[in-house]
């Protein structure tokens, strides 16, 4: 079976990383490139995380390049610490020996999907997809698919309206959801039901390699965070929902929807309106509705104990 040419589109990022160390490791999937974005932490940590991740899969395959560095209308919003003060639970990590492409990263979405059929993974806010829209409007019918991250309809993780990859770029999701490239998108209301427990974190540590140690230790920040934030050390796994569904399309339970973003509101700006009524059953916008968390576990231990 042919591989599925994905690039991701990140802001790394705890579940970002594990979601990235999950398709490096499948024999599923060619991703050719991590284009970097502002969110869960400023540009210059987020595409230095993506390069620690590449290095620690020893990838030098795939290409790292930094795009946008704020969001379509500016904020003073400058990262917190739910991830670590550097977005992967402010371990120490030798300097990687993966450079920078000298491209901007829209340039490189560009680039690559024109070169060949392209899935786009997009795990952070979505400004490098709305600037590559806007500036390539040509290449948005090239792009063979589109599984974002983020998304709430019952309750966001910012405010109690929005969630944050949407929230932090509102008006590049809005640009995004307009256009009609085929889309899939993962809620809050689906990532919910995915998480690792402190038995997988004891598993990834003991499971006998550098990537599992480093992906326990790196959880460890996120379990404390949970635990603070709902009672429990459950870590949910927003972002690897986005790579699970390339691995197991069957593994997670879709509908057909139509997407509107508020970018205003003083109490609702970043809230996803999902409108589920039968009626857009085939709209090119599927949602994620259901998982099996037993079943990713599972996926997610498979996929990481392969690294030597």
């Amino acid at each position: 079976m042919a591989r599925t040419r994905i690039i991701i589109d990140t802001d790394p990022g705890v579940d970002d990383a594990v979601a990235i160390l999950m398709a490096l490791a499948s024999d599923q999937l060619d991703v050719v490139a991590l284009t970097a974005v502002a969110g869960n932490s400023p540009l210059e940590d987020t595409a230095l995380n993506a390069r620690r991740l590449v290095a620690l899969a020893k990838r030098p395959d795939v290409i790292v390049a930094a795009g946008c560095a704020e969001p379509l209308t500016p904020t003073n919003y400058v990262g917190g610490d739910v991830h670590g003060q550097d977005g992967l639970g402010d371990l120490v990590w030798d300097e990687p020996d993966v450079q920078l492409d000298s491209r901007h990263g829209v340039d490189v979405l560009r680039d690559l999907i024109l070169e060949a059929p392209t899935t786009v993974v997009a795990i952070g806010p979505l400004t490098n997809l709305a600037v590559l829209a806007q500036r390539y409007p040509e290449v948005v019918a090239k792009v063979e698919r589109l599984v974002i991250m983020g998304g709430a309809s019952f309750h966001g993780n910012v405010t109690a309206a929005a969630e944050f990859n949407i929230w932090f770029d509102p008006e590049a999701a809005d640009e995004v959801f307009k256009q009609p490239w085929p889309i899939t998108l993962m809620p809050l209301d689906l990532t919910h039901q995915a998480f690792l427990n402190d038995e997988d974190l004891e598993r990834l540590r003991t499971q006998g390699n550098e990537v599992g140690m480093r992906t326990a230790n790196m959880l460890e920040a996120y379990a404390v965070f949970h635990q603070q934030w709902y009672g429990n050390r459950n870590v949910i796994m927003h972002d690897a929902m986005a790579i699970y569904e390339l691995l197991n399309p069957q593994a997670i339970v879709k509908q057909g929807v139509v997407v509107q973003v508020e970018t205003q509101g003083q109490h609702s700006r970043g809230a996803t309106l999902i409108d589920r009524g039968m009626q857009h059953s085939q709209s090119h916008v599927l949602v994620g509705c259901e998982v099996d968390n037993d079943t990713f576990r599972s996926v997610v231990h498979q996929l990481l104990s392969s690294y030597r």
